[in-house]
C-alpha cells in the first residue's frame, strides 16, 4: 500500500467513520515521520512500521481499560502481516538453531526480527524454553 492510498482512504473515511479516519490519519502521519527520520520517501515498510507501532500503543491502552481502543486496533491490524502460530514460530525457531548450531539468543532473535511475521514476545518465550 502506498502513502496516497492510504491519505485516500482516510479521506473517505472522514465521511463515513470518524474512528477509523482518526486512526488512519495517525498511521499516516506516523509513517511521514518515520520515513522523514530516515530521510526517505514514505514506503510501504513505513507504514508497517508505524502499523506496528500503533498497535502496540492500542493494546496497552486496551489493557489499562480503554475499549475504544479496539476499533483503532482492528484498523492497524490490518496493515500488519498475519502473526505465524505459536506452533509455526517454534518450527521456525527450530530450524533456525539447526541453522546455526546453537541457541544463540541474539542471532535467533535477529533473524526472526527479518521476518516481519513472527510475535518476537512469543518467540522469545519460546527460545527461552528450548
Amino acid at each position: 500500500m502506498t502513502i496516497t492510498e492510504l491519505k485516500k482512504m482516510m479521506i473517505k473515511a472522514k465521511r463515513e467513520d470518524k474512528t477509523k479516519a482518526n486512526a488512519l490519519m495517525m498511521l499516516v502521519d506516523s509513517a511521514q515521520k518515520i520515513a522523514k527520520q530516515k530521510g526517505e520517501e514514505v514506503k510501504e515498510s513505513h507504514i508497517l512500521e508505524a502499523a506496528k507501532k500503533l498497535a502496540k500503543m492500542a493494546k496497552e491502552s486496551i489493557e489499562a481499560g480503554m475499549e475504544e481502543s479496539k476499533k483503532e486496533l482492528e484498523i492497524y491490524e490490518q496493515f500488519l502481516p498475519k502473526m505465524l502460530s505459536e506452533e509455526e514460530t517454534k518450527k521456525v525457531i527450530e530450524n533456525i538453531v539447526k541453522e546455526i548450531g546453537s541457541v544463540n539468543m541474539g542471532e535467533i532473535m535477529k533473524r526472526l526480527k527479518q521476518r516481519g511475521d513472527i510475535d518476537m514476545a512469543k518467540a522469545n518465550k519460546i527460545i527461552k524454553s528450548i
